[in-house]
C-alpha cells in the first residue's frame, strides 16, 4: 500500500511530517468523527455489511470463508483496527488448519498493518517477512511486489531509507513486468518516502510526480491523498510552506473522503504544523485538537509524541511559555522512550551483527587449525614413506590393491548408471504403452459408435432416396416419413457431435477459453432447433429464463450441455409429456435445471450415468445415442469450475441440474427475452426471441 514519510522526530528542529497523539474523551470522540467520515463510512459501512452476510451465509470452513475474512480484515483496517485483528487472526488460523498458504500470506499482511497503526514496527517487520518467505516459495509476482513494497515501507518508518530502496525498486521492477499501473503508483510514491527520508527532496519530488500523474489517470483519490501528503513533506523541507499548505489540505480532503481514519490524524497534524509556522495559530489550534481526539482509538504512542512537539511549537508561537514548557516535558519523555526503543533495535541488531562475525572469525581460526593439521599430518606421511622405503615390494602390491579397488568402484558406478537408464527407458516405454492404450480405446470407441450407431440412420436415408429417385415411392409418401427421417438425422447430427468432441478431449484435450457472456442468449439460439425436434415427437418444450444471466465460462462448452441435457430429456419423453428448463441466481452462481416428466432412469442404473463407463439406451421412439453425451457434459461443466447432478424417479421423469460461475462484471444493460410460440400460416410452428 502508499506510504507516507514517516520521520521519527528525535531533535526539535526536525521536521514533523506525520501521526496523530495522545488519549482524549471517547464521549466527544465519537460524533466528531462520524461528523467527519460520514458519507465514506456510510460507503465502507456498505462494503463491510455485504462481506458480514457472505460470512454469516458461508459456514462452511474452507478457502472461501478465508478469503471472505481477509477481503474483512483488510476493509476494516482504516476504520476500526480491533475488528481488523480479529478478522486477521481467525482467517490466519483457518488458513492454518487447511494448509492453505495464499490465505496465511495474506491474513499475515492485515495482521502486520493493525500492529502499524498501533506503532508495533518491529512486530509489523516480523509478520511481513513471514508472508514473504512464503509468497518466495509460491512464486505468486503479484505477492511479491505488495509485499517488498511492505517491507520497503517499514525499513522507512524505521528510519533506513537505504535498506528500504532496495526493496521498493525490487517491488517496482516486479510491478512494472507486470504492467499494473495501480501498484506501479504506490510503490513510486513510497520510493518518494525513502528519499524524503534521505533529505533527497528533488529526487523525492521527481517520483512523486510520476505517482501523482499516474494515480490522476486511474482517478486513484484514496492514493492521491499519501502522494500529496509527501509533497507537503518535500515543500515543507524546502520551507515551500504555501506550497505545504496547499498540498496538505488535498491530502486532508481526499483522506477524508476516502474515510481513512490515520490519514486524518496525520494531515491534521501536518496541518497543524505548517499553520503554526504561517503564523495561523487558530487553525493550528483545531487541527491539532481534532489529530488528539481521533488518536485515542488508534492508540499511536508516536502521534501522541509528534502531538506534543507541535503543541509545544504552537504555544511557544502564542508567548505561552508555561503551557510550552510543560508540552516540551511530554514530547521529551515519550521522545526518550521512543530513542530507547530505537536505540534497543540498533543494539539487538548490532549484537547479531557482533555474533555474525564473531562467528566468521571462529571458522577463519578453525581452517588455519585444519591447515595446520593438514600440515603436519603431510609431514609425517613423508616420514613414514622415507622409514618404509624397506618395504617397497609391500607398498607395490597395496598400491596395485587400490587400484583393483578403485576400477571396481569405478565399474560398480558405470553398472548403476546403466541400470537407472534402462529403468528410465522402461518407465518411457510403460507410459507411451498407457498412451497408445488410451488411443486404442478412442478409436474403438469411435469405430464402434460409427458401425454400430452411425451407419442405420444413413442407410434408411439412403433407401429412401433410392426409392424416390428410382420412383419406386411418389414425394406425398416420402413426405410421410421425412419428419421421422429428420429426427434421426438430427440425432445422428447430435450424436457425431459428441463424438468428435470426446475423441478431441480424449487425445490432445481442450482448452477452456472463459469469457463473460449471456446464458439466455445461448439456450434462445439452440432453442428454435431442439423446440423442432420437441414437435416432432409431440412434446411440450419451454424455459422460463426471462432475463439476461451473465455467467462466466466457455460459451461453447456451455452450449453442447444444454443441448446435450435438452435433447437427452426430449429423448427420453414420450408424445404428451413436458420438459422445462428453469434458472435460479445464487451470490456467485447461476443454477439451471432440465426437468422432463418421461420414462426416468432406473434405479440399477442411475450409478453409471457419470461414470467412465458410457452407457446409452434408446429412446421413446428408439433413437440412439452414443453414450457420451453426459460423460462430456460432466466433463465440461467441471471444468468451468461448476458442478452437476440428477434426480430421477422410474416413471415419472429426470431432472439435470449444472451451476456455472456467475460474471463478476454483470451486463450494463440487461434485455429481458420472451419466447412466444405461433402457428405459421404454411403449417407448424414457429418461434420469436425478443
Amino acid at each position: 500500500m502508499d506510504r507516507p514519510r514517516i520521520a521519527p522526530p528525535l531533535s526539535l528542529p526536525t521536521p514533523l511530517y506525520m501521526l496523530p497523539a495522545s488519549p482524549l474523551n471517547k464521549s466527544v470522540l465519537i460524533p466528531l468523527y462520524l461528523l467527519l467520515l460520514s458519507t465514506a463510512v456510510t460507503a465502507q459501512q456498505a462494503i463491510n455489511d455485504s462481506l458480514q452476510i457472505q460470512l454469516s451465509s458461508h459456514t462452511k470452513n474452507d478457502t472461501t470463508k478465508v478469503k471472505i475474512l481477509n477481503q474483512l480484515a483488510r476493509s476494516h483496517f482504516a476504520s476500526d483496527v480491533a475488528a481488523a485483528a480479529k478478522y486477521g487472526a481467525e482467517a490466519l488460523h483457518l488458513s492454518d488448519s487447511l494448509h492453505y498458504a495464499p490465505g496465511k500470506i495474506w491474513a499475515w499482511r492485515n495482521l502486520a498493518l493493525v500492529e502499524n497503526t498501533k506503532g508495533h514496527l518491529d512486530q509489523q517487520m516480523q509478520l511481513t517477512l513471514n508472508a514473504l518467505r512464503l509468497a518466495e516459495t509460491l512464486g505468486d509476482s503479484y505477492t511479491l511486489g505488495v509485499l517488498n513494497n511492505d517491507v520497503g515501507n517499514i525499513f522507512t518508518e524505521l528510519n533506513t531509507p537505504r535498506d528500504a530502496l532496495v526493496y521498493l525498486k525490487k517491488s517496482l521492477a516486479i510491478k512494472l513486468k507486470r504492467n499494473e499501473k495501480t501498484e506501479i503508483a504506490k510503490t513510486l510514491n513510497n520510493i518518494g518516502s525513502a528519499y524524503i527520508a534521505l533529505k533527497i527532496p528533488d529526487s523525492a519530488m521527481l517520483f512523486l510526480e510520476k505517482a501523482e500523474k499516474l494515480k490522476l489517470e486511474l482517478n486513484d483519490q484514496r492514493g492521491l491523498a499519501f502522494t500529496y501528503e509527501n509533497m507537503g513533506i518535500v515543500a515543507m523541507l524546502q520551507h515551500r510552506y504555501n506550497d505545504a499548505l496547499r498540498f496538505h489540505q488535498l491530502s486532508a480532503t481526499y483522506y477524508k473522503n476516502a474515510g481513512n481514519l490515520p490519514g486524518v490524524v496525520k494531515s491534521s497534524l501536518n496541518l497543524a504544523e505548517i499553520q503554526t509556522k504561517l503564523g495561523d495559530l487558530k487553525g493550528a489550534e483545531k487541527n491539532l485538537e481534532k489529530a488528539r481526539l481521533l488518536n485515542d482509538t488508534l492508540g499511536n504512542v508516536k502521534n501522541e509524541m509528534i502531538y506534543f512537539k507541535i503543541r509545544y511549537e504552537l504555544d511557544s508561537a502564542r508567548k505561552d511559555f508555561v503551557s510550552a514548557f510543560a508540552s516540551y516535558k511530554e514530547f521529551s519523555s515519550r521522545n526518550i522512550d521512543f530513542f530507547n526503543a530505537e536505540k534497543g533495535r540498533l543494539i539487538s541488531r548490532s549484537q547479531e551483527k557482533y555474533e555474525s562475525e564473531k562467528k566468521q572469525r571462529e571458522n577463519i581460526l578453525l581452517k588455519k587449525e585444519q591447515h595446520m593439521h593438514l600440515a603436519t599430518i603431510q609431514q609425517q606421511r613423508v616420514l613414514v614413506l622415507s622409514a618404509a622405503a624397506l618395504f617397497l615390494a609391500l607398498l607395490l602390491i597395496t598400491v596395485m590393491v587400490y587400484r583393483l579397488y578403485k576400477r571396481q568402484q569405478e565399474l560398480y558406478l558405470e553398472l548403476n548408471n546403466k541400470n537407472r537408464e534402462v529403468s528410465m527407458q522402461n518407465r518411457i516405454i510403460l507410459e507411451q504403452n498407457a498412451t497408445l492404450e488410451n488411443l486404442n480405446q478412442v478409436k474403438d470407441k469411435i469405430f464402434s459408435v460409427i458401425s454400430h450407431d452411425l451407419r442405420s440412420p444413413l442407410a434408411i436415408l439412403e433407401g429412401l432416396l433410392f426409392l424416390l429417385k428410382d420412383e419406386k415411392i411418389d414425394p406425398v409418401q416420402f413426405r410421410i416419413y421425412t419428419d421421422e427421417l429428420w429426427r434421426d438425422v438430427k440425432n445422428t447430427a447430435y450424436m457425431m457431435d459428441n463424438m468428435l468432441q470426446w475423441a478431441s478431449n480424449q487425445m490432445k484435450g481442450i482448452g477452456v477459453k472463459a469469457d463473460d457472456f449471456d446464458v439466455t442468449l445461448v439456450l434462445n439460439r439452440e432453442f428454435e432447433l431442439l423446440q423442432t425436434l420437441a414437435r416432432q415427437k409431440e412434446v411440450k418444450l419451454s424455459h422460463e429464463l426471462n432475463k439476461a444471466i451473465m455467467v462466466y465460462a466457455d460459451p461453447d462448452m456451455i452450449r453442447l450441455v444444454l443441448r446435450n441435457l435438452i435433447n437427452n430429456a426430449i429423448k427420453f419423453t414420450p408424445s404428451g409429456g413436458e420438459v422445462l428448463i428453469t434458472a435460479i441466481q445464487h451470490s456467485d452462481l447461476a443454477e439451471i435445471t432440465v426437468k422432463d416428466n418421461g420414462t426416468g432412469i432406473p434405479v440399477e442404473n442411475q450409478h453409471r450415468i457419470f461414470s467412465n463407463i458410457y452407457y446409452s439406451t434408446t429412446g421413446t421412439r428408439n433413437e440412439k445415442g452414443c453414450g457420451l453425451g453426459l460423460h462430456l457434459s460432466k466433463d465440461f461443466v467441471e471444468r468451468n469450475h461448476g458442478q452437476i447432478w440428477f434426480n430421477s424417479m422410474p416413471g415419472s421423469g429426470s431432472s439435470f441440474t449444472f451451476t456455472v460461475p456467475l460474471s463478476e462484471e454483470p451486463e450494463i444493460n440487461p434485455r429481458a427475452y420472451t419466447v412466444v410460440v405461433q402457428d405459421h400460416p404454411l403449417g407448424g410452428v414457429s418461434v420469436l426471441r425478443r
